[in-house]
């Protein structure tokens, strides 16, 4: 999954899911041996995702919907005391892929996609809760009752509580809104015949 807005034209955004299909080194890299495991001096070169979808125009010897994806960095301004009880101030810069696994993700992350095979979990968290907001979300994400599975039990009376107190007043604020705002646009619309 991206992590940042990357190139929001082209629908390679924060949120954007995709598969990792190759990872190109940095030309200062040693040789990878026939370990199993490799230890890299450099970050790689950049990493090509096949996106779920893009509008990125395919790139010359690449399959279609692939692109690379290069490190991002980031400079951070630290304090440190020192023993003596100094404070100073070190810039620390870190380079890291604008990407993470994506196995599983919050409603949150979720909202507004439709994926192809949903595996939801609504048992109660361990700190928190849930709402009716929270399950509609998770239960919606997928394309229909063969493509979503819940993954264990959970409690009936999840689904039989009310709405959070401020939602159905927001609720209440923008039905009102919605009226005056037809009411509005009908005496607009007659003024005009």
């Amino acid at each position: 999954m991206v992590t940042d807005n990357l190139e929001t034209d082209l629908d390679i955004t924060n949120g954007a899911r995709g598969e990792i299909v190759g990872i190109v080194l940095d030309k200062d890299e040693p040789p990878v041996g026939d370990s199993p495991i490799v230890k890299l001096k450099h970050l790689p070169a950049y990493i090509l995702v096949k996106l779920s979808r893009t509008r990125a125009t395919k790139l010359d010897s690449l399959e279609d919907c692939i692109i690379p994806v290069q490190s991002t960095a980031t400079n951070y301004r630290i304090k440190i005391t020192t023993n003596d009880g100094k404070t100073l101030q070190r810039t620390v810069r870190r380079a890291q892929f604008p990407i993470t696994a994506a196995y599983t993700f919050t409603d949150y992350w979720s909202q507004g996609q439709t994926i192809p095979y949903v595996l939801v979990d609504i048992a109660p968290p361990p700190t928190g809760g849930l709402n009716l907001f929270n399950l509609s979300v998770a239960l919606s994400r997928s394309s229909g009752q063969d493509s979503i599975r819940l993954l264990r039990d959970f409690d009936d009376a999840t689904f039989k509580k009310g709405h959070v107190p401020e939602l159905m007043a927001e609720m209440d604020r923008l039905d009102k809104l919605d009226g005056q705002t037809k009411s509005w646009y009908e005496t607009v619309v007659r003024r005009s015949l």
